[in-house]
């Protein structure tokens, strides 16, 4: 005879609608497992499958590389998979530079520096 008893809660099931019930589990409770799980998990890459340095619980704002709808890439398929160029800007010239119109003007001249 199987026993009705949730094993993640303890709390009997024999009176769950079984819509609800993963064999004996209540469905939030498994549900529940496996997002706690799953957001402790790092992300791979979705070109070469390789971990990220962010974990599945991490806001898609905070990341870099990532692409709604498709996933995470790698910091080296990102790099070399988009047409992204970048240029470095030292931090004494940002702390230094407190007028943002003055910094913008400032960055802009290193960009086309940089191009030359």
């Amino acid at each position: 005879m199987i026993k009705w008893t949730c094993q993640y809660c303890g709390e009997d099931t024999t009176r769950v609608d079984i819509d609800y019930l993963v064999n004996t589990d209540h469905l939030s409770c498994v549900l529940k497992a496996e997002s706690q799980t799953l957001a402790n998990e790092f992300d791979h890459c979705i070109l070469c499958g390789v971990e990220t340095p962010y974990k599945r619980s991490t806001h898609i704002d905070m990341r870099i590389g990532y692409i709604e709808g498709a996933g995470q890439l790698c910091s080296k398929c990102y790099n070399q998979g988009s047409n992204n160029r970048h240029f470095t800007v030292p931090d004494w010239l940002v702390e230094n530079t407190p007028n943002d119109q003055e910094l913008g003007g400032k960055v802009r001249e290193i960009y086309w520096e940089s191009k030359n």
